[in-house]
């Protein structure tokens, strides 16, 4: 009886711990109705800010000049919607929130590249890397013609925003992922992201 008193006591103190080690900010897919209001207030609260420092916290960026990469987590996705309609000075409506969250069954990346000619993103593609996992995205948007940078008429003249989204089936939210942007010619770029310290 004593020994069957200790052996529980130590099982629900090891479940205690997992639960309080668990991190506080990882990727979620279901938010609750408290996530849920805290993303839209921060939407509306951040309306001002530009939007590079609105998703600091979902962005890995390169050095000036060679990229950046934004994760669309749920919330971070409700949050973007819901500064939109703040802007727009519209009512955030239970529609809103429910298209917002439609993104919950995949990861979904943007990237921003740079090239030198105009057509130069129209052949990129991305892999996820976790551990030894390679995941291949389900869904791609490259555009065919790119954008002057902020750099033209200097190198690297042009840029284009891409969308990569990968499947999550295999995925783990506790577990750091690597986004590699694949240019055309072959050469790669890395963007690093922590899922278990991102909301």
């Amino acid at each position: 009886m004593v020994k069957r008193l200790c052996l529980l006591t130590c099982v629900s103190g090891i479940f205690l711990c997992l639960f309080i080690l668990r991190p506080v900010h990882a990727v979620n897919l279901k938010l609750t109705p408290e996530e849920i209001q805290e993303a839209i207030e921060y939407g509306q609260k951040n309306r001002n800010l530009d939007i590079a420092s609105f998703s600091k916290q979902w962005t890995t960026s390169l050095d000036k000049g060679k990229g950046s990469a934004t994760l669309f987590t749920p919330y971070h996705n409700m949050a973007y919607k819901a500064r939109k309609a703040a802007i727009e000075r519209r009512e955030f409506t239970n529609k809103d929130i429910h298209e917002a969250l439609e993104i919950g069954d995949t990861l979904t990346f943007s990237v921003t590249v740079y090239g030198e000619e105009y057509d130069f993103a129209m052949h990129y593609t991305a892999k996820l890397y976790q551990k030894e996992e390679v995941i291949h995205p389900e869904f791609e948007f490259t555009p065919e013609i790119a954008d002057a940078s902020e750099f033209w008429p200097n190198s690297p003249s042009h840029s284009a925003r891409l969308v990569f989204k990968f499947p999550i089936k295999n995925i783990n939210f506790n577990t750091p992922v690597t986004l590699v942007g694949v240019a055309p010619g072959g050469d790669e770029i890395f963007f690093n992201f922590d899922l278990s310290n991102i909301k």
